[in-house]
């Protein structure tokens, strides 16, 4: 991986205490390189686009690991390395049929807790299930804000609806979401939060 610029611990720390600015001041000095590490391995920029989404939500769910980590950079990479072994084993049973046991096992992946355990995209799979559940207009209000990007003034010109039905909108949204992951409230965080930071990137 392309060295990373100097990380302060004092960031990390922030992160751990669930600072989501800290944690985007991050993914703007690290994502491309972690990206263009997966994308170099992968010959695949749709797959390294969700691998690199996985990466930084797996380190948002272990964010309390972080005053832990004595070297960033060497922590980073050993989960990068893994996840991206892990999309070149499901490339391989896509493309070949062949068995991921021909690319070895990497045995020092950081330990996750119960949260982090949940795979990336069946996490994305639940939040997709929950918005589906919503009704018809705020369902489209959610997505064209959390999904799509777009300011409430946007939502509220491309939907021809009032600026405060789009955050009446937002809110009944949230309030819902909330309530469905309750018992997991850092899956629901760590999701949105990767996503808003990647869109921010595209």
């Amino acid at each position: 991986m392309t060295r990373l610029p100097n990380i302060p611990k004092e960031l990390l720390l922030k992160i751990a205490g669930g600072d989501s600015q800290a944690f985007t001041q991050l993914f703007d000095a690290c994502w491309l390189q972690v990206f263009a590490h997966v994308r170099r391995y992968l010959k695949n920029t749709a797959e390294a686009e969700d691998i690199t989404q996985e990466i930084f939500f797996h380190l948002w769910i272990n964010r309390l690991k972080l005053p832990e980590v004595q070297e960033f950079e060497p922590w980073l990479f050993v989960i990068t390395r893994n996840r991206t072994i892990s999309g070149l084993r499901k490339l391989l049973k896509e493309t070949t049929g062949a068995m991921a046991g021909t690319i070895p096992e990497i045995s020092d992946q950081p330990s996750s807790t119960p949260a982090g355990q949940l795979d990336y995209k069946q996490s994305c799979e639940l939040l997709e299930k929950a918005i589906d559940q919503m009704p018809a207009r705020r369902r489209e209000v959610f997505r064209l804000s959390r999904q799509e990007g777009l300011t409430h003034a946007e939502i509220a010109e491309q939907l021809n609806i009032s600026k405060a039905t789009v955050n009446e909108h937002i809110r009944e949204a949230l309030a819902f979401l909330k309530m469905k992951f309750g018992e997991s409230p850092g899956l629901l965080t760590a999701l949105l939060l990767i996503s808003a930071c990647w869109l921010a990137r595209k």
